[in-house]
């Protein structure tokens, strides 16, 4: 989010740059711990955009140097490659109760996006959005990694061919608001989810 705050802070980065004001860049970030994340990203679109090098400058401060390497290993180095949200979740090493819990859903509600049984239609864009910032990804990527999302198919050897093609089918879609509505979700996470 570019609020006036954090657009007036990368003006102030900047003057401070151009002006070889190291300590003024350091000052910046140090004294905006909540704006620190979007400011090192910018700095590392500043540097890689520009074409400096800070091996060309004065010697940089610690925390500068920390803050351009962090950025850069976010802005360059590419994510393992994800294709469904339990690899997602596996990713962030949580656990389908962690999940749910930093998300204010139940169990039961997280297995069904795990399990491709939500449909991605059924979720608002407030709903989309919270989804995607609880794992730090964009709404597209959330959106193409619920969608890819399947459950493990399991046979059993002994059922007929009738059987097994109807298990292949996979679990039963539906709409993210009917299965908080099933769910066993407290008044207060559905509504959260539901407002």
């Amino acid at each position: 989010m570019n609020t006036p705050e954090l657009q007036s802070l990368k003006m102030a980065w900047l003057a401070a740059a151009e002006a070889g004001d190291t300590l003024g860049q350091q000052r910046i970030l140090r004294d905006h711990p909540a704006e620190q994340e979007a400011l090192i990203d910018f700095i590392a679109g500043y540097h890689a955009t520009v074409g400096t090098d800070l091996a060309d400058e004065v010697t940089p401060l610690p925390l500068t140097q920390r803050a351009f390497q962090r950025a850069l290993e976010r802005t360059f180095v590419p994510q393992l490659a994800l294709s469904t949200l339990v690899d997602l979740r596996k990713q962030r090493s949580l656990s389908k109760v962690d999940a749910a819990r930093g998300l204010r859903m139940s169990v039961d509600v997280w297995n069904k996006f795990e399990t491709g049984a939500i449909e991605l239609v059924s979720l608002s864009q407030r709903q989309l959005d919270r989804l995607a910032q609880f794992f730090q990804i964009s709404i597209d990527q959330f959106g193409s990694l619920l969608e890819s999302s399947q459950p493990t198919i399991s046979l059993n050897r002994r059922q007929n061919q009738e059987a097994a093609r109807s298990e292949q089918q996979g679990p039963q879609r539906q709409s993210f608001a009917d299965a908080v509505a099933r769910s066993t979700m407290s008044k207060e996470e559905k509504q959260f989810w539901l407002e």
